[in-house]
């Protein structure tokens, strides 16, 4: 029995392996200084383009996905110094979900949710130190 289940996991993995994938296309755009500005890569299957860009010093500026042209997906912004600037997430070029900034020092600045498009629900706000200092309901979009 242990045979037999050890040829059906061989053969599950060398179909899988030897199936076909999307051709996944990379485009890159580099500035003057060796490093890239942007890399987009076709992820193929129709899940859309992945878009990272780059800040001067080669570390990454901005992550994220392209579905028909417009962001879908969660889209990751970071500063200069590589720590987390904001998290937000689309649907279809419209925020939709989880919205979040840091402060500079990486401390959380803003966390709250987008319903089609709009502030929705209870937003939080927190001071440079970490420390929640407001909170505003939006309430739900009509």
């Amino acid at each position: 029995m242990t045979r037999r289940r050890f040829s059906v996991v061989c053969l599950a993995f060398a179909l899988t392996a030897c199936s076909e994938r999307a051709p996944e296309k990379v485009t890159s755009t580099w500035g003057d200084g060796g490093t890239p500005k942007e890399v987009r890569t076709q992820l193929g299957n129709g899940l859309g383009e992945e878009v990272q860009q780059f800040h001067e010093n080669g570390r990454l500026q901005t992550r994220g996905t392209l579905l028909n042209g417009v962001r879908h997906g969660v889209w990751n912004t970071y500063r200069k110094d590589g720590l987390p600037w904001s998290q937000v997430t689309y649907k279809e070029g419209v925020k939709e979900g989880l919205f979040r900034t840091w402060h500079v020092g990486g401390t959380p600045h803003i966390e709250g949710q987008h319903k089609e498009g709009v502030p929705s629900g209870e937003w939080h706000f927190y001071s440079t130190e970490g420390d929640l200092v407001e909170t505003e309901d939006f309430g739900s979009p009509n």
